[in-house]
């Protein structure tokens, strides 16, 4: 295998784009190290470009590359014409660079063109990234209960992805994934000692090199920075156990200190995460009409993880019903109570003038399961753990628009990258959503793929409208409609296997890229002090 060592490599030049004006309103409110990289020059002439468009378009004249002799790809959704490939030599958005780079270079070297559009000017970016949210809990996407009054708002002035998924279905590798642009495959984050790689750069990293000031407050657990996740960030502050109440207050500090730079702030919250346990009156604002829970239940990280790790053993336990909507209940509190500290620190952002400069990103790193395929917490791949809230709000709330193709979050950084003009690290695997957010056309359907250590090493892929869950050890397979049966309990693999096999197909094609891409992980492990190992014990990710 490869390794990739993106500080070896220069990066691939960013698309020049000048940013959308910023003028829109506002109604969404209340009511360390630093590597710099260097664009790589265009290596072709003009003829040698031209042949390969010409070659490009005859290409996509045929049929898909992963479509089987005698099936048609509309037996696999609206959208899956052709879907796109995700790694550095082919993906949607690095292609599209490469084309700029060469067409650039070319009218530069010849005279034979106008000079490219000017550089965009990098404006302030904000991440909020809600551990443990999933997206048909949120009005948004459709829940009944009212939820997220304020995150709705603020869905109505993003490019709102309605069919994004994560890279997995914990933290560890998921939040990975959002902040390196790399599969878990690759960056190698997955379990309990496992740590980022120096050699992988970071969306603070790369953007530090650019010139952003960068800042992170989080809520600790794998967040922590023994893991490597917070390279590049200047100011990288832990606050676990305590979530918003610590980290929102510290947070709008440090926006107002900042508000006239070009910024990079996350800020992580475990608030919807286990022991569902929202503080009053969020505790009960969604008991009415919920059946008191079996004395004795309360929903708390010990206890769910007793219900989940018991499904390894001979001796399986199940909530009963009434405790599942107990549980689910607390759940939706705490998703309400984040809601309303959004609400708050987006005046704040409106306050400073912030709504009309910078890009705000909002998006979960995986969701949570109640029983609905056997299981409590959040292991298994199905959509109810896979499928994220994702938006990204341009400033001044222009094109905002609802995007349906299937998207997943390692496009998020090459997405802020290009937005930025800064340079991508080389090796990276996720693709720009800037054509979503400009309304360019896409260069065909999309495909996500995710991947689980557990349960006998499981992949997944969602392509158009279906979903295809398979156990690497054993060769199960399970296949959903996904967009009509969103719950996932209804398995079509046997009554569609011309969907089936194009979808193998694609998993097996992806399987075979990633392993080619794993970067060095032969480093130290994470060195795990009591301190973390405890705030790792609270959220049930060790005994």
């Amino acid at each position: 295998m490869r390794a990739v060592r993106p500080h070896r490599r220069p990066g691939r030049a960013a698309r020049h784009r000048q940013p959308p004006a910023a003028s829109s309103r506002c109604d969404a409110g209340h009511a360390t190290r630093h590597h710099r990289r260097q664009p790589r020059a265009g290596g072709e002439d003009c003829r040698a470009a031209g042949r390969r468009r010409r070659a490009d378009r005859g290409r996509g004249r045929e049929a898909a590359r992963h479509r089987l002799p005698g099936v048609s790809v509309r037996d696999v959704g609206a959208d899956a014409r052709r879907p796109r490939c995700r790694f550095p030599c082919r993906t949607v958005g690095r292609a599209a660079l490469c084309t700029a780079a060469v067409t650039v270079a070319c009218a530069a070297a010849l005279g034979c063109g106008r000079a490219g559009p000017p550089p965009p000017r990098p404006h302030p970016i904000i991440i909020v990234d809600v551990d443990t949210l999933r997206a048909d809990h949120l009005g948004c996407y459709g829940y009944q209960r009212p939820t997220s009054p304020h995150i709705d708002a603020f869905a109505r002035e993003a490019v709102f992805f309605g069919w994004a998924f994560s890279q997995a279905p914990n933290t560890p590798p998921s939040q990975t994934s959002i902040l390196t642009g790399l599969y878990p495959s690759t960056h190698g984050m997955v379990f309990d000692e496992d740590r980022v790689p120096d050699e992988v750069v970071t969306l603070a990293e790369a953007l530090a090199g650019h010139g952003f000031t960068t800042a992170g407050f989080h809520d600790g657990g794998y967040m922590r920075e023994v893991f490597g996740i917070g390279q590049g960030f200047a100011t990288y502050d832990n606050n676990h156990g305590q979530g918003l109440k610590a980290i929102g207050p510290k947070a709008e500090s440090w926006l107002r200190e900042h508000a006239d730079e070009n910024f990079l702030l996350l800020i992580h919250t475990y608030d919807a995460h286990t022991p569902y346990a929202p503080p009053p009156p969020f505790d009960t604002i969604f008991m009415d009409g919920v059946p008191a829970p079996t004395p004795g239940f309360e929903p708390t990280t010990k206890q769910m993880n007793e219900v989940r790790l018991s499904k390894f053993t001979n001796h399986p336990l199940t909530l009963p019903p009434n405790d599942v909507a107990y549980a689910m209940a607390l759940y939706d509190g705490e998703i309400r109570y984040v809601d309303e500290w959004f609400g708050g620190f987006w005046k704040v952002v409106c306050d400073l003038g912030l709504d009309r400069r910078a890009t705000v990103v909002f998006l979960s790193d995986h969701g949570e399961e109640f029983q609905e395929h056997g299981s409590v917490m959040h292991e298994k791949l199905y959509a109810t753990v896979t499928h994220i809230p994702f938006m990204i709000r341009l400033p001044g709330g222009r094109l905002a628009r609802r995007v349906d193709a299937v998207v997943e979050s390692v496009d998020l950084m090459p997405t802020l990258l290009e937005l930025a003009g800064a340079p991508l690290p080389a090796g990276i695997q996720g693709s720009s959503l800037v054509p979503f957010l400009t309304g360019r056309p896409a260069a065909g359907p999309h495909a996500a793929f995710s991947e689980s250590p557990f349960f006998g090493r499981s992949r997944a892929v969602a392509f158009g409208d279906h979903h295809l869950l398979l156990n690497m050890k054993t060769g199960a397979t399970e296949l959903y409609d996904v967009r009509n049966d969103p719950l996932e309990q209804d398995d079509i693999a046997a009554s569609k296997p011309p969907v089936l096999e194009i979808m193998a197909g694609l998993l097996h094609s992806w399987e075979e890229e990633v392993a080619s891409s794993t970067v060095d992980r032969s480093g130290e492990p994470a060195p795990l002090d009591e301190e973390t190992l405890e705030q790792l014990r609270q959220l049930g990710y060790v005994q």
